[in-house]
């Protein structure tokens, strides 16, 4: 019996929480601004320009509904990056991230594969301990994060 393909969403609630924070930043930058250089133009621009620019993605990212993944019977396809075969994957792993905040995400070890094309954000992080190919369980509902795990733990055994 065939699998269906399961989809999975960033939390909307987390998403929330980030343009609320980008509007607190917008509203801190107009009240600097506007108390400490009222006479600088190109600094007033560029602050309320910059923060104008991240609400407006924030806002983006909040109202249209962002993939994290794609699960299929056939491999797994994370952001907007090409999907990775089943069986190129040799191992999955649960990583907690150290920082500012404990963050934890799936890192997952595939064979090497010269044709894959990565893109940007992957080659910039295929070298840190994020990875190329991560899931970030920390933007995901507790939910999803229980059912991803057990399709990846159908398709690759074991999550170490």
């Amino acid at each position: 019996m065939a699998r269906p393909i399961q989809t999975f969403y960033y939390n909307r609630t987390k998403l929330g929480i980030y343009l609320l924070f980008n509007l607190f930043l917008f509203l801190l930058a107009v009240f600097f601004t506007l108390t400490i250089f009222p006479n600088y133009k190109f600094v007033y621009c560029f602050a309320i320009g910059s923060c104008v620019i991240s609400v407006i993605c924030a806002l983006f990212v909040f109202l249209v509904p962002q993939k994290l993944a794609i699960i299929t019977p056939l491999g797994i396809k994370i952001d907007r990056a090409l999907p990775i075969k089943w069986n190129n994957v040799v191992a999955v792993k649960k990583i907690t991230l150290d920082g500012l905040f404990a963050k934890e995400i799936l890192k997952i070890y595939t064979k090497p594969m010269p044709k894959y094309k990565y893109n940007f954000m992957q080659r910039l992080t295929s070298k840190s301990e994020f990875g190329a190919f991560s899931i970030p369980l920390y933007a995901m509902s507790e939910k999803d994060i229980n059912a991803i795990e057990v399709l990846i733990k159908l398709h690759v055994g074991a999550i170490r």
